[in-house]
């Protein structure tokens, strides 16, 4: 039997998150296109199965220390772990292209892990992933390498999730709102996001937009997740050094470029504003048409194998109700959904946040064992239903 109790030690917000298992890994290089992106593999001393993990929007990439942290407490349990550097995630841009890069960076997997003797894996997405992870399980070529999927803070409406990120309020079924606290560096990448979909989102040239792109992933890879900076003291400073690069001939265009950049790290007021205008005014069947890709409830309702899906309460980019969305797309009657306070959108909460729900303590502790226990399944593959999975095939 799998020892799942190997995962609990290391995943709940009572452990240290600083510390993680030591386990060897091993990076190479895959092919697209004209360009390489990095796979990496974490291999444990003893081997039960196998997971991939597809990373969330990230500047880090694979040097994410959170992200490294999960794969090796996976990898501390048993698990043979595969992480690809997915190009599109690490530049923090939705584009289709990602589905390519998703299937190519499984297909590395496939051929690697077969050397070990396994022959599927649980696939586990994080976050923006999650669309990639649906798309691909339900491809031709790679269907048969995957044997269970795990959403992990996945979406089911990307419009909304993006103005979730900007206001923290969540609708609910029952049609009752509630706010939670988010986080204003999420800004500039909602306006890198806007700006790839919609390239009338900011009415400058091809060429000043590809520079404010560029400053936007650099002023998010100075900021994110690092503790020694605050904003806005830190960021402010570190935006306006960025804006400072700008090569624009004219002096008064150049103002303009700088404060919409500055609008869009959240340093001035009016970068909220700007994005929901630009939403309001979007024609419904364009907004659709142009992020259809990006629309989970077609691929999801072809999942046939197990599904879990999982999403913290205190998530400040994706709101959770939106898992249960998710569940009710699925035609699989037997996807669970695990909601629970002791997580955000990519990690555990603070003490100070488990003593503010002391009293819901006991089933919040519930929740989080059976998510756990849910993480461990993706290693096993499940022998019966793989079989009648063939032979549906």
């Amino acid at each position: 039997m799998f020892k799942w109790l190997k995962l609990l030690r290391w995943l709940g917000p009572w452990c240290n998150q600083e510390r993680a298992p030591k386990i060897s890994h091993h990076d190479e290089e895959v092919d697209f296109g004209t360009n390489k992106f990095r796979c990496r593999v974490y291999r444990p001393s003893r081997l039960s199965g196998a997971v991939v993990v597809l990373p969330g929007l990230h500047p880090d990439g694979l040097d994410d220390a959170r992200l490294d942290r999960f794969c090796r407490v996976l990898a501390g349990a048993n698990i043979l772990v595969g992480l690809p550097e997915l190009p599109t995630m690490q530049a923090s841009v939705m584009q289709s292209d990602l589905i390519e890069e998703t299937k190519l960076a499984l297909q590395y997997f496939q051929q690697r892990f077969q050397i070990e003797g396994i022959q599927s894996v649980g696939l586990f997405c994080i976050s923006a992933s999650s669309i990639a992870g649906l798309t691909v399980t339900n491809d031709d070529e790679i269907s048969s390498f995957i044997h269970r999927l795990h959403l992990f803070g996945g979406f089911a409406d990307w419009n909304e999730a993006l103005r979730f990120s900007m206001t923290g309020e969540i609708s609910h079924l029952d049609g009752a709102t509630e706010y939670v606290s988010i986080d204003p560096l999420g800004l500039p990448v909602v306006y890198m996001n806007l700006q790839q979909s919609f390239p009338t989102f900011l009415p400058f040239s091809i060429d000043i937009q590809a520079q404010l792109m560029d400053a936007w992933h650099q002023f998010v890879s100075e900021t994110w997740e690092k503790p020694s900076v605050r904003h806005p003291q830190d960021t402010s400073r570190i935006a306006k050094n960025i804006a400072s690069t700008f090569n624009i001939s004219d002096a008064t265009l150049q103002d303009r470029v700088e404060a919409v950049f500055l609008q869009g790290c959240a340093i001035t007021e009016g970068g909220q504003d700007r994005v929901h205008q630009f939403l309001n005014a979007l024609d419904s069947e364009n907004l659709l048409t142009t992020v259809q890709w990006l629309n989970p409830k077609p691929q999801i309702e072809k999942i046939v194998i197990p599904l879990d899906i999982s999403h913290g309460t205190e998530d400040f980019v994706v709101p959770y109700p939106q898992a249960i969305h998710l569940q009710r797309w699925s035609m699989n009657q037997s996807a669970r959904v695990f909601v629970t306070g002791l997580y955000h959108h990519t990690g555990t909460v603070d003490f100070k946040h488990l003593l503010r729900m002391l009293t819901a303590l006991p089933k919040e502790i519930w929740t989080s064992i059976q998510l756990v226990r849910a993480i461990a399944d993706l290693a096993r593959r499940p022998e019966a239903f793989g079989a009648t999975l063939k032979n549906n095939r």
